[in-house]
């Protein structure tokens, strides 16, 4: 039976990228701070995983 083995990748150790994953908006609020709105969405990613956001960190289909 082969042996698996790891070879570390120190060329990679702190880049930095993004993760694309679909998503579905399941709630958002609007909120005026100061004369400044702001919009928050909860979403769902294809995962599973639930969590709060800002509007302006995701691109939506609409």
């Amino acid at each position: 039976m082969a042996e698996n083995t790891s070879i570390r990748r120190d060329d990679l150790i702190g880049a930095t990228g993004s993760v694309t994953r679909q998503l579905e908006v399941i709630d958002a609020k609007e909120y005026n701070m100061g004369g400044c709105e702001s919009v928050s969405i909860r979403v769902r990613q294809d995962n599973g995983e639930e969590y709060w956001t800002g509007l302006e960190d995701v691109d939506l289909d609409i």
